[in-house]
């Protein structure tokens, strides 16, 4: 069994004591980086005592490729500016934000380094939400590279010579993913050789920055502050405390006295000047009247004079804040109705509620929950949620995101902008002033495109700059007398539309055929064009008797017709291809194949929450998808059938499919929620016999390794067929025979459900573990809707301890 670390020892294991003597490190795990250049970095990290490692079974790792948390990010940045600039965050400055550390549960070993944070503006309080922990003050969320460099690029920026410019800009393939406010910093970072990007010149601003990537720029950062050896300016000129309100006067003049208990015990009598002093809540500027008796208070002052006040807690509430401190999130958008919002939030999706006066803006204009949903239909969105204390969405601002294609037919264009098809949808982009065209190497007048396109149907592809404008249009292919859609082909003539017209032309005797690139023969370009139904763009080249010498044969809608499976309902298939998505529509019979067997769109349907595939599309002369290829990648779930440690493999039973997956070096294990052992997991599939089996919910690193395997005993298998509230039974058909089960009294409730299905329709009435009415409204639904209604149920002692309810 692992041993099981306490809270007081966690920041050890990223964070050592800068004070400790260098040590020379050796990893067990030193050879799994991704990048042989970490190893050098990831030994100073542990010399400096900046990074120690883990100690698991006599053995020291460094576990380069797990995350580092945003606590762990901060804490970090602190222990490299405390010896650089000799001295640590004064008792003063921590009391002073103890009241806002200890409200969000941050741990009690990262209060210094929030507090250095907060004091010197590299953290707002609003950043303060990914570091807050759970109740036991534990702080798990994975900082991302952005705001990673965001908190060191801050750090250094208050370091006399390490400046942020005016107008800074990034060079990065990927800049335009990278929020505005943190360019200044990251640009820093840059200049200063501290944080770069990766080989494609791509920064990755979202991706989790792992265990390797913080030691090389802790290590450069820590390196290039001890060679320069300039103080670090700590502002302490005046006097800041926190308190609460004991009384409050408003003068005629408009000024404030206010006496104020502090956390310490004593008391204080301050004067603020109404214009002088602009109190805040939640960031925003409030008014003198609206401090009163009761509140939490944070105050700078100098003597008697107040010379700043921010209100942290409002007990008779401040305007519209009424008491909910408002936090923004930015995820993805995948569905929006009158009542919630469904977004990405990593791998996973998840629900908001609406206030009932929520406010919408849809590329930067007031707009309407039915105008979100309508674009959405057509396009692909980040949203900005403004949450209150409560997590209901008091406001919505939509963009644009970068998953929408910029490769495709050209359907409209005009002096503003561009209009292009991809699969079954249509994409509107903006131009800017000074767009480019090129075709073939050569520049393309804009008015000679703008009136050629319908007539030469022009497939392109669009650059876009920052603002989302586009800067320059690349003509892919188009159509003419020697390019067109394939309509014909036989023994003797070949005929291809282009530009509404049908060009017909004899074939030389011997003719040279390429199909996808590919050498072929005319034979198998008319079997697969006839036969097969395959579209086809062709190209030709013709001798001095205008006899078809060539046929270069493209298979028409190829482009992005290979990715990862992102959504697949009857009518249409969406992908993901070099992070961007496309939609295609399905043709009215698809063959479909997952790994290799014939399957269905039903069944890619039911699994796709649970599993990633890749998938390969074919289509027919309409464009529609005639054809799936499926390959089953990665499972989030499925049934356990064999662990080998020493090959470092896990193997399950998913979607009627078995799957091998690779371990990480380090997972973390448990089984009915007890940690366990990988070899202790793997002994008891022994005990599985009958219908009981182990189930298991797997989670990926960052390398598509398996590093977490949460582990369930599910004794029994079966359609439900009764809910018994009074006595507290289910009843479950197994295997055409019927069995009553009592509930423990206490019962966990888990529901796994289709895309077309909202859990938290029944997850919310069973909060309590006693509670059944959210299964029977679930089982009355199936029973609705003429669907089997299946439950694993985990027993102990004869009794249900766990009912996961499934329906797709």
């Amino acid at each position: 069994m692992k041993k099981i670390i306490t809270v007081a020892t966690a920041a050890s294991l990223i964070l050592g004591s800068m004070a400790v003597p260098a040590y020379g490190a050796t990893f067990a795990d030193i050879n799994t980086v991704t990048w042989s250049g970490f190893k050098p970095f990831l030994e100073e990290a542990a010399e400096l005592g900046l990074m120690s490692g883990y100690n698991e079974n006599g053995k020291k790792y460094c576990k380069p490729r797990n995350n580092v948390t945003y606590c762990e990010t901060v804490q970090l940045m602190y222990s490299i500016m405390k010896v650089y600039s000799g001295r640590d965050v004064s008792d003063t400055t921590v009391t002073k934000w103890k009241p806002v550390i200890s409200a969000y549960n941050i741990p009690d070993w990262a209060y210094k380094a929030t507090a250095y944070a907060l004091e010197n503006q590299i953290l707002t309080t609003t950043d303060l939400n990914k570091l807050q922990g759970n109740a036991n003050k534990i702080n798990t969320k994975a900082a991302n590279r952005e705001d990673v460099g965001v908190i060191f690029g801050k750090a250094l920026d208050t370091v006399s010579g390490y400046d942020t410019k005016s107008g800074a800009a990034l060079g990065y393939a990927d800049k335009n993913s990278v929020s505005s406010a943190a360019v200044p910093y990251l640009e820093l970072l840059y200049r200063a050789n501290l944080m770069v990007g990766d080989s494609d010149n791509k920064f990755n601003p979202k991706a989790n920055i792992t265990r390797a990537e913080m030691a090389v720029l802790s290590v450069k950062t820590y390196n290039k502050l001890t060679e320069t050896g300039t103080d670090v300016i700590v502002s302490e000129k005046e006097s800041v405390t926190a308190g609460t309100v004991t009384a409050a006067s408003l003068m005629q003049n408009g000024d404030l006295f206010i006496t104020v208990k502090t956390n310490a015990g004593t008391n204080l009598s301050l004067f603020g000047t109404k214009g002088d002093v602009k109190p805040k809540y939640n960031g925003e500027t409030i008014d003198f009247a609206d401090v009163g008796e009761g509140d939490t208070v944070k105050v700078t002052y100098s003597g008697t004079t107040l010379t700043a006040l921010e209100v942290v807690y409002s007990k008779a509430g401040i305007g519209k804040a009424e008491n909910n401190q408002t936090t923004e999130e930015t995820f993805e958008l995948v569905d929006i109705n009158d009542s919630k919002v469904t977004v990405k939030d990593g791998s996973k999706e998840k629900k908001f509620y609406l206030d009932k006066d929520v406010e919408v803006k849809l590329d930067g204009k007031k707009s309407s929950i039915s105008k979100l949903e309508k674009a959405l239909e057509d396009a692909n969105y980040d949203v900005t949620l403004t949450l209150d204390a409560e997590e209901y969405v008091l406001e919505i601002e939509a963009v644009l995101n970068d998953n929408n294609p910029t490769e495709g037919t050209v359907e409209d264009v005009d002096d503003d902008e561009i209009v292009i098809k991809v699969g079954s949808k249509e994409y509107t982009y903006p131009l800017a002033k000074d767009v480019e065209i090129e075709y073939d190497g050569k520049t393309v007048k804009f008015s000679k495109f703008e009136k050629d396109y319908d007539e030469c149907n022009y497939y392109v592809s669009l650059e876009l700059n920052k603002d989302g404008e586009v800067e320059e249009i690349l003509i892919e292919s188009m159509e003419d007398e020697y390019n067109g859609t394939l309509t014909s082909i036989g023994t003797k003539k070949i005929k291809f539309e282009a530009g509404g017209e049908e060009y017909e032309y004899p074939l030389a005797e011997d003719v040279d055929v390429k199909i996808d690139g590919k050498k072929s023969t005319l034979d198998k370009l008319r079997s697969s064009f006839r036969d097969d139904k395959k579209a086809y763009t062709v190209t030709v080249d013709l001798d001095r008797d205008d006899d078809v010498t060539e046929i270069l044969a493209v298979s028409k809608y190829s482009h992005n017709n290979e990715g990862d499976l992102e959504d697949i309902d009857e009518d249409e298939i969406v992908i993901m291809v070099d992070d961007k998505k496309y939609t295609y529509d399905l043709a009215e019979d698809v063959d479909v194949e997952i790994d290799g067997k014939d399957r269905d769109v039903e069944d890619l349907m039911d699994n796709i929450g649970a599993y990633r595939f890749e998938v390969k599309l074919e289509f027919d002369k309409d464009g529609d998808v005639s054809k799936i290829e499926a390959t089953l990648k990665e499972a989030s779930e499925g049934e356990l059938k064999d662990i080998v440690e020493s090959a470092n493999r896990i193997s399950i039973r998913a979607a009627g499919l078995s799957l091998d997956l690779t371990l990480a070096s380090s997972v973390d294990v448990t089984l009915d929620g007890e940690e366990v052992t990988l070899t202790e997991l793997n002994n008891q599939i022994d005990y599985a016999f009958g219908d009981s089996r182990i189930y298991v919910e797997l989670g990926y690193n960052s390398s598509g390794k398996v590093d977490e395997i949460v582990a369930h005993w599910e004794d029994v298998v079966g359609e439900l067929t009764d809910v018994n509230e009074d006595d507290d039974e289910i009843t479950v058909k197994v295997s055409g025979k019927k069995e009553t089960y009592e509930l423990g009294r206490s019962v966990e409730f888990v529901y796994k459900l289709g895309a077309s299905v909202d859990e938290d329709d029944y997850k919310s009435l069973s909060r309590y573990d006693d509670d059944l009415d959210g299964l029977m409204d679930f089982w009355d639904d199936c029973e609705k809707a003429k669907d089997d209604c299946t439950v694993a149920l985990t027993l102990e002692k004869s009794k249900v301890v766990r009912i996961k309810a499934i329906a797709e």
